[in-house]
């Protein structure tokens, strides 16, 4: 019977009107949920896993399962109502305890988020939210100074000092002491990136209203490119408040969660950070930063659906839409959907406000997916709209590295040569460069001193590597090219080219079994189409005959 229905349920459409009613049975409801999960419909599995718990509450991780998928789903009313359900059943930890202190937030309800906050227990996340939302409870009670000294930095140790720094500032700043703000500001400011950039915001929106709007506008303008920085300009320009980066003790405990979400899955997704960046966007739902992290740790956890939705809440006019419109953009063209990538980066770059970033974003959609034509007319609307009419290395060495691709070389040569001439060191033009020279035999000696200075530079870049190899292979010492080519396969085994490469120099140095060894590796790691019939040839007639009688076809 369980078979029977489980292939059933494998036969049935995906779309929500085709899968069956939720709640008769706790095992059919347990299945479907298993199924919309692997789905990527974390919505619909954490209501199936709740139907499966009411019908058999004596299964605790039923609920503990539905309460896990309402959360990574962003489902606030269902987590809301499973969190406190698991605790009243005695099945409580740390993450419900989070959940319940959010909801109190919410509701300013200071008494509700004090019973919640023991729960936290020893988890190690802890020692930082624990001491944060107690500091806001008192700033919510009106003890600012209570508030203020509970986040005193110097209580703290390691990673959680700067937690308590930042949060120190937001709150001086709701507390309307500004002066103090913009300082503590400024003394956590000691790199660069998005969140210094945050950073520079509050600065900025504390000497704004301290009544400094000239010390605010050098804040600003030492921020390029960014389009939160670019915002709060216009805003100063215009006479109205930047704006505060939290307001109240909500949106402080919500900044929090996102800074934690975004630090935990730093090096790779987590759980743990999924349910920081959701509790994020419970609590600032107005924030569009805790969307765009909720989005980046879902894409990471490789749930594309809700990454999509995630980023799709921020809109347009804010300062994070471009960000977030270009990150759909990219999931969608690497899940397959290219046409709606497609639809959303034409959109950007046809608007009243595209840039020279909207084409780059346009020709890198081209490029993915080997059109290099049309990638490098893209690439050539950038370059027209480079700030100040200066295009970038980068510019020329994406333009023609597509014209090379798109069989151009008159075009991709001047490019290319461009790119260096603004780049001398930069490893992957003297490599690029140096490869196609080579490729086409022209300027041999040339060719192999710019990738022999690429792999100085680079040495331990497989495809650098192999470049350098492949310079000695063309210019026939064989032998010599055999242990650099190695070298090559070493470092990237699993690149076509390069095992193409070295069984070619296998031949040559009369090694033939090793060649169509690593010719037969070479066709089984997908290589490009025009590549596929050479090597087939190569394996069936070497490298005398075979390339030949390709070309002959």
């Amino acid at each position: 019977m369980k078979f029977a229905l489980i292939a059933l349920l494998l036969a049935t459409s995906a779309a929500h009107a085709a899968l069956p009613r939720v709640g008769s049975s706790a095992e059919r409801d347990y299945i479907l949920g298993r199924y919309a999960f692997s789905d990527d419909k974390l919505g619909e599995a954490a209501r199936y896993f709740d139907a499966a718990r009411r019908s058999n509450p004596a299964d605790p991780t039923l609920g503990r399962r539905a309460f896990e998928l309402a959360v990574a789903a962003g489902d606030e009313k269902l987590a809301v109502q499973l969190a406190n359900q698991l605790t009243a059943a005695g099945q409580g930890e740390p993450t419900t305890a989070l959940v319940r202190i959010a909801a109190s937030l919410e509701k300013r309800d200071w008494k509700a988020v004090d019973a919640a906050r023991p729960g936290l227990a020893d988890a190690g996340y802890a020692q930082v939210v624990g001491p944060i939302v107690e500091a806001w409870t008192l700033f919510g009670r009106d003890n600012v100074d209570a508030g203020l000294a509970r986040l005193d930095p110097t209580r703290a140790t390691g990673f959680t000092r700067s937690y308590f720094a930042e949060q120190r500032a937001h709150m001086l700043a709701a507390a309307g002491r500004f002066t103090e703000a913009a300082t503590a500001y400024r003394d956590l400011r000691g790199g660069s990136g998005p969140g210094i950039n945050f950073l520079r915001i509050g600065e900025a929106d504390a000497l704004q209203q301290g009544g400094d709007a000239k010390a605010a506008a050098v804040v600003l303008d030492a921020v390029a490119d960014d389009p939160i920085a670019a915002a709060a300009r216009a805003r100063l320009s215009a006479g109205k408040r930047i704006g505060a980066l939290t307001r109240d003790p909500r949106s402080a405990v919500g900044w929090a969660c996102a800074r934690l979400a975004t630090d935990l899955a730093r090096d790779k997704p987590v759980p743990l950070a999924l349910i920081f960046a959701r509790v994020a966007t419970f609590l600032s739902p107005d924030n569009s930063a805790t969307w765009l992290v909720a989005g980046d740790v879902l894409a990471r956890s490789q749930r594309i659906d809700g990454a999509l939705t995630a980023y799709s809440q921020i809109p347009a006019g804010d300062p994070l839409f471009e960000p977030a419109r270009a990150r759909r953009a990219q999931l969608l063209a690497g899940s397959g959907r290219d046409e709606a990538a497609l639809a959303l980066l034409n959109a950007e770059a046809s608007g009243k406000d595209a840039d020279a970033t909207s084409f780059t974003r346009l020709g890198d959609f081209f490029r993915r997916s080997e059109q290099p034509a049309k990638a490098a007319e893209a690439y050539s609307r950038a370059i027209a709209l480079a700030p100040g009419g200066k295009p970038g290395w980068s510019d020329y060495f994406l333009r023609g590295s597509s014209y090379e691709q798109a069989g151009n070389w008159a075009a991709a040569e001047p490019d290319l040569r461009k790119a260096l001439a603004l780049a001398p060191e930069e490893p992957a033009v003297l490599n690029y460069l140096g490869y196609a020279l080579l490729d086409r035999g022209e300027t041999l000696d040339l060719a192999q001193m710019m990738i022999q200075k690429a792999a100085k530079l680079q040495p331990d870049d497989g495809a650098i590597t192999d470049s350098l190899g492949w310079a000695l292979f063309r210019r026939g010492k064989f032998a010599e090219a055999v242990p650099v080519l190695e070298r090559a396969v070493a470092a990237q085994p699993g690149d076509s080219m390069i095992n193409e490469h070295l069984g070619d120099a296998y031949w040559r140095a009369g090694r033939k079994i090793e060649a169509r060894f690593r010719w037969r590796a070479a066709l089984d790691l997908d290589p490009a189409d025009k590549n596929k019939a050479a090597l087939a040839a190569k394996l069936d007639y070497g490298l005398d005959v075979g390339p030949g009688l390709v070309a002959a076809r």
